[in-house]
């Protein structure tokens, strides 16, 4: 059987149908250009969709949150790994990226005496402003912002139930350029060769590659990377993977699942490791980077838990009478995602915070990706990358882009991200789109080699099956580059990526076009391969800890060492993959250690909170959870193991 072609004309298409595509559609759309949404799900349907609904939201909370401040904030916190000219557009356009999501039926909170969103109060780890925007109705609202701006703009189709399978690229050397891109269209059985001058990979990240031990999309198999990496653009920091440290051990129907985050330790909460001992405390003003390392450091010494994790020990939060109730009201209304899993999956005592619950790190953000500048262009050679240097007519935004976070991005900061990069990267790409000349003669000739190759895997004979070989990739993907490394865990995973490699061509593959599903599994196993290539090939070159990067064989980076980022590259030629350091200009000593002193000193607080009388302690943490809570806060005072937390408790569920 032969699979049709379809030829479609666009401007830009846009890869990704989440917070960045949606975004980065509608505005390109704006721009007068005609744009092809491509969405494996249906639209709307992504990682945002399925998030907590928190925003960061520069000076929501306090005027002196300046540009500098966030921007300073998100590149200490990724160990100045980020570029500068990109974490300052983020700061500066972060207010317009939440008035974006308004605009598109976001309805949130308003503080009358800012005028406002109301962001809550107390900074997150890493922020030094409360600048963290919520939603009751968590990420649903965003996700529909989303859907909202394809559906309704003008000058956008999409197609969903489709795969972008590759990038083509016509001239030679310097001149490369996009030319467009091959999707497979699984709800009409056919392959879409598609002609544009621009297209924005907006596909979400990799951590289906350790999947069941991910709390994403199943989605995310890598293929934006995949793509540009196989077109021969660069990419950074591959070996930077976020890892949610809280997230559920069992029962395996919860596996992965996001419990908590470290404010929901709060002001008493500890990790402790299988003996009770305490691994980490100030465990509410920690990193998300810091409590998985500390977790999968107990693991890798014989202390962790029985399925591999440690112990979150929120018992102390509800031993003052009084504000023990504030904080069962606190961490049902601040993460009720996270509260309603663990409630499910480890019952009421858990809950009631009567005993720790065991939580193991799960995959959960891609912190690198496409090098890109600050309009999501595609950048390379020396330096940051002027637009142009890189693959010219590429674009990324959201995830699938690197350069914003680095070793750590700090909660509440993705979902500004997608609407910043969305909307720059749709306007970058429309403008490009309407100055470029008329296509070379060659466009079409430029699709022959990824349709034969496509077209070539329908009907391949074979005695393997990719969806078997996807998940001994993913189990060793866990053990060999998840959140803690060795050399040796790196060199293993080569050799079964160079295995499993070997065996693409012996997968077998129906002939039908019509939801060839064995299709999708190899498309999707030959990307999640290329990507645990660049995450194992980054971690090698990577040879010390930092942020989502742990090497249980080396120490951590020192403060003082001069930063730098992970570049690769893939010879389209050849295949050849390449690893080189990038400079990266360190934060100024001065504020590093102005920062660093703030944070310890927010830390000692902390600390000091359990030498304070019991009395005190309980009428002073009343206070703050109710300047937390804001109006709930003003709730009446509720004793734990009374009817009415009872009643409370059952109305949190």
């Amino acid at each position: 059987m032969t699979v049709e072609i379809e030829w479609r004309d666009y401007d830009v298409v846009v890869v990704g149908s989440g917070g960045a595509g949606g975004a980065a559609a509608g505005a390109a759309a704006e721009a007068g250009a005609r744009v092809l949404v491509v969405s494996k799900d249906p639209i709307g349907c992504s990682d945002t969709k399925i998030s907590e609904g928190n925003a960061t939201v520069r000076a929501s909370s306090n005027d002196a949150d300046t540009v500098q401040e966030l921007s300073e904030n998100l590149r200490v916190s990724g160990a100045d790994l980020p570029v500068p000219a990109i974490t300052n557009a983020y700061a500066e356009d972060s207010r317009r990226a939440y008035d974006w999501y308004r605009a598109h039926g976001l309805r949130p909170k308003i503080n009358t005496e800012r005028q406002g969103p109301f962001a809550r109060p107390i900074a997150k780890g890493g922020h030094t402003f409360g600048r963290s925007v919520g939603h009751a109705n968590a990420g649903v609202a965003w996700g529909h912002a989303s859907w909202e701006a394809i559906i309704e703009a003008p000058g956008i189709a999409y197609l969903e139930d489709a795969w972008f399978l590759d990038l083509v690229i016509v001239g030679e050397g310097t001149e490369k350029r996009v030319a467009g891109g091959l999707v497979y269209d699984a709800a009409g059985g056919q392959l879409v060769a598609v002609r544009a001058p621009a297209v924005i990979i907006a596909a979400g990240g990799l951590s289906t590659l350790f999947f069941p031990k991910t709390d994403t999309m199943r989605g995310n198999t890598g293929d934006g990377y995949a793509v540009a990496a196989r077109a021969g653009a660069e990419l950074v920091d591959m070996e930077q993977v976020q890892f949610l440290p809280f997230c559920l051990t069992s029962p395996p129907s919860y596996e992965g699942l996001l419990a908590g985050e470290p404010t929901t330790a709060s002001f008493l909460g500890v990790l402790r490791d299988r003996h009770g001992k305490v691994i980490l405390d100030g465990v509410f003003l920690r990193t998300r980077a810091e409590c998985s390392a500390a977790i999968m450091r107990a693991v890798a010494d014989g202390r962790g838990s029985p399925n591999g994790g440690a112990y979150l020990d929120l018992t102390a939060n509800v031993a003052p009478p009084k504000s023990g109730a504030y904080y069962l009201q606190y961490i049902r209304s601040q993460l009720p995602t996270g509260y309603v899993n663990a409630r499910q999956a480890m019952g009421k005592k858990a809950v009631a915070c009567e005993e720790p619950w065991e939580v193991r790190p799960a995959a959960h953000y891609m912190m690198g990706g496409i090098r890109v500048d600050a309009d999501g262009a595609s950048a390379g050679g020396a330096g940051d990358g002027a637009r142009g240097a890189g693959l010219a007519g590429l674009f990324a935004a959201g995830q699938a882009m690197g350069g914003v976070f680095g070793a750590n991005r700090l909660g509440s900061t993705a979902l500004t991200e997608n609407v910043v990069f969305g909307l720059r990267a749709g306007r970058a790409a429309a403008a490009l789109a309407r100055d470029l000349e008329a296509p070379a003669a060659d466009t079409d000739a430029a699709f022959d080699a990824a349709l034969a190759a496509a077209r070539a895997r329908f009907g391949q004979p074979g005695g393997k099956a990719a969806a078997l070989m996807k998940r001994e990739l993913q189990e060793a993907a866990w053990a060999c580059i998840g959140p803690a490394r060795t050399l040796e865990s790196l060199a293993r995973m080569d050799a079964l990526i160079d295995e499993l490699g070997a065996e693409l061509d012996n997968v077998a593959v129906p002939g039908y076009g019509l939801w060839n599903q064995a299709f999708i599994e190899l498309e999707e196993l030959r990307n999640l391969l290329d990507v645990a290539r660049l995450v194992t090939a980054a971690a090698r070159e990577r040879d010390a800890s930092v942020g989502g990067h742990v090497r249980l064989d080396r120490p951590n980076v020192s403060v003082l060492a001069k930063p730098y980022s992970t570049v690769a590259r893939r010879a389209p030629e050849t295949g050849a993959l390449s690893i080189r350091r990038e400079a990266r200009a360190p934060t100024p000593l001065a504020r590093l250690v102005a920062f660093r002193a703030r944070e310890a000193w927010r830390r000692a607080q902390l600390k000091m909170l359990r030498w304070l009388p019991t009395g005190v302690l309980d009428d002073l943490l009343v206070k703050r959870y109710r300047t937390i809570l804001g109006p709930a806060g003003a709730a009446p005072e509720v004793q734990p193991g009374s009817p009415e937390a009872a009643a409370a408790e059952a109305g949190g569920s």
